[in-house]
């Protein structure tokens, strides 16, 4: 490396362009993090100019990496930047908006700002700028550069080409109009011409000799990509996007045939361009980089996807922390030009795209909405490989049922309140084995589901319908921080409830959620129910609390509607429903004439919903496969059969289990217990019954649980043949 201390007037007085590669990432810098403190370290420089003849402070303002390139034919020099680039980028158009501010007060201190931004005699070719950004900033920065004043950059941009007014200009055109604005506030402190004139030399005389640069110079031997990795820009952290951007076209440039520029436009170039049909609340109008949550933190899109189609391909639990370490370490065991891999990821992203912003309304589009609200992202990377199967190998049918399975899995789960703590090991397991299924022909949408049905463990349990409907009836869905799961599972419901005889309709996105019974009720209003569905030693109070939030009380309304309605007695409350909504959700209340809503109408009307819901979110009723997975360890079945063929126990044989003064029973067969869920090992059977009276514990030694009638255990039956019970 060739270290040089260099003015800003030493880099851009040369004939040279400074290329920023396209594999850089686009223009991110901004007002109060770079732009601001970048201004006042000028201001501070030209102050001291004004207050003295010649001044020998100096100012560093940060260093700049770029490797030379040989000069071909009559081309100009040219350098990649390695580092750097936002920061020459931004100085580029602060000159450039001093030299449009300099025009009308002194046009040859203009004319100096200009030959730091242009290369004499080259306008209008590629090499007429001494900065040229990345790929995606190009056409912006050109405009930007050849506008001529503020006023021409807010014509240029204001408006689209629809006439209507964005709310977001593009980041670069912000930085101009902040600096075209900062130099004539601080032009405009002088009262005559000749300290205007004063004011816009003592700029022009900062960057002549006291803005410096540490320019560090690569040579042949140096290795861009290392340095790339280690080195920063100002304040900005790079995305692993950013790094694996770099990596991929580094290496492309190093291919034999490769055009970085045709595998940018071709494969990349949407990464960068593709825009929201409106920015966010943010301003971020770039598909890739609206900021989307996964878990507790939220990521740029572009991220995500990388980090699950990383998951697809490797069949690995990574870390999204160590996106880019993953992927280097992946990619360089892959021996395929770099092409096919960018043409394989830009297939990859499409399917992503309709996965993280879902706008149709085919199967995997409806599971990809739900998933949002559910807050699931850990099944994406199984979905990814599903959407990639070719329609002749694999039905769209046979693909809407793995999907309808899926989707039944984490519904049921989520209204029966399983933790969600396993889900990226049980997802991952499912894909390789999905993956191997395919790679042997045999139905993927089988896979699915035998894998669905084959776990008996909470962590990864498919409940079963009568789990399901316990749930439905009594668990809260209704969670303040997270209203949308419940309005998911509502709108599931009034789409549901819809048939051919209605019309076709889309529901407004804006729907809210209603309690029915309020949840700021008056006990006059709304009295406790006649025989309140209590739980365990819940009060009244408690029970009604519970109660409030589950599914049975929950409706959809606009938001005016609910706004108007939401406190008031059901009477009124049923009467406007009935008048203003058209929801099939509240269809029942046009002809309903009660006056009283109560727990016990809650719980009717969730036994009525149920039998739609179980239709949206269907399970197989098959216990022979969760019995098959359970004895592959052969362990409490031959312990089972052993008691049986000993005559200490007959086959059928009624056992009983007490918990919390109450009583549940089972029946011993040589394949397990079996109670109203199916038939499971000793413990998993505890844990079914204890759940049913409220206990959510999720380990219990059945063996010791269980009782024949003779009043003995399992356990003691056991020992009884020399055999000690075990925990299966």
């Amino acid at each position: 490396m060739q270290p040089h201390k260099l003015t800003i007037h030493d880099v851009f007085e040369r004939e040279r362009r400074y290329d920023v590669p396209l594999y850089q990432r686009a223009y991110v810098w901004d007002e109060e993090e770079q732009w601001t403190p970048l201004w006042d370290d000028i201001r501070k420089q030209a102050e001291r100019n004004l207050a003295e003849p010649e001044p020998k402070s100096t100012h560093f303002l940060g260093a700049v990496v770029w490797r030379n390139n040989p000069i071909l034919g009559r081309s100009i020099a040219k350098a990649d930047v390695i580092d750097g680039q936002q920061r020459l980028t931004t100085l580029q158009l602060f000159i450039v908006a001093l030299r449009d501010i300099a025009q009308s007060i002194d046009p040859k201190l203009a004319a100096q700002a200009a030959r730091w931004t242009k290369n004499p005699d080259l306008d209008g070719s590629d090499e007429e700028f001494k900065v040229w950004p990345t790929n995606a900033d190009r056409q912006v920065f050109a405009r930007v550069m050849r506008a001529g004043s503020a006023e021409a950059v807010r014509q240029l941009f204001r408006p689209n080409e629809n006439g209507r007014e964005v709310v977001a200009l593009p980041r670069m055109a912000e930085a101009y109009l902040f600096f075209a604005d900062a130099i004539a506030d601080f032009v405009s402190e002088a009262s005559t011409g000749d300290e205007k004139i004063n004011r816009i030399h003592s700029i022009v005389q900062a960057m002549r000799t006291s803005l410096q640069f540490v320019v560090i110079e690569l040579e042949s031997d140096d290795d861009p990509q290392i340095i790339f990795e280690t080195l920063n820009a100002r304040g900005q952290p790079l995305l692993p996007s950013d790094l694996v951007r770099n990596y991929v076209f580094l290496n492309a440039a190093r291919q034999n045939g490769q055009s970085s520029d045709t595998l940018y436009e071709t494969y990349w170039r949407t990464f960068d361009n593709k825009r929201t049909a409106e920015p966010n609340k943010d301003g971020e109008d770039r598909f890739w980089h609206v900021q989307e949550r996964q878990g507790r933190l939220t990521r740029p899109r572009i991220d995500l996807f990388l980090f699950h189609y990383l998951t697809l391909v490797t069949e690995q639990d990574l870390n999204i922390g160590e996106l880019f370490k993953e992927f280097k370490k992946w990619h360089s065991t892959r021996n395929e030009p770099i092409e096919r891999f960018l043409s394989e990821l830009e297939t990859f992203s499409k399917r992503f795209s309709n996965l993280i912003a879902p706008t149709g309304t085919d199967r995997l589009s409806v599971l990809a909405r739900r998933l949002k609200a559910l807050d699931t992202s850990t099944v994406y990377p199984l979905l990814l490989f599903l959407g990639s199967l070719p329609r002749e190998k694999v039905s769209r049918d046979e693909i809407d049922a793995a999907l309808v399975d899926l989707e039944s899995f984490l519904v049921r789960r989520f209204v029966c309140n399983l933790t969600t703590k396993n889900y990226n090991r049980f997802f991952l397991g499912l894909l390789t084995k999905v993956k191997r299924a395919a790679d042997a022909g045999t139905s993927v949408a089988n896979t699915v589901r035998e894998e669905l049905l084959r776990s008996v463990e909470n962590s990864a349990i498919w409940p079963t319908d009568t789990e399901f409907r316990r749930a439905w009836l009594s668990k809260p869905i209704y969670v303040r921080s997270r209203i949308d799961r419940a309005a998911m599972v509502l709108r599931a419901l009034e789409e549901g409830l819809r048939t051919q005889r209605n019309e076709a309709v889309s529901l407004p996105a804006d729907l809210t959620v209603e309690h029915l019974l309020p949840q700021k009720y008056s006990l006059s209003n709304y009295p406790y129910a006649k025989d309140m569905p209590r739980q365990q030693e819940e009060s009244d109070e408690g029970c009604r609390k519970r109660m409030l939030d589950t599914i049975g009380n929950l409706t959809l309304l606009t938001r005016s509607l609910n706004a108007s309605i939401s406190n008031g007695p059901f009477p009124a409350k049923r009467l406007q429903i009935s008048e203003d909504s058209d929801l099939r959700l509240n269809a029942t209340f046009r002809n309903d004439e009660r006056i009283s809503w109560s727990e016990t109408d809650v719980i009717a009307r969730a036994e009525k919903l149920f039998d739609i819901a179980s239709s949206i979110w269907p399970r197989p009723a098959v216990e022979s496969k969760m019995v098959e997975s359970e004895s592959a360890t052969r362990t409490f079945v031959e312990k089972i059969a052993a008691m049986i063929d000993a005559g200490i126990i007959a086959d059928k044989a009624p056992l009983t289990l007490r918990h919390r003064g109450k009583s549940f029973d089972g029946i011993l067969t040589r394949a397990g217990i079996k109670i109203e869920e199916g038939t499971f090992s000793p413990s998993i059977a505890a844990t079914r019954c204890y759940a049913r009276a409220g206990n959510d514990r999720q380990t219990e030694n059945g063996w010791r649980a269980w009782r024949s009638d003779t009043g003995a255990t399992l356990k003691e039956l056991l020992a009884s043949i020399n055999d000690d019970a075990i925990e299966e």
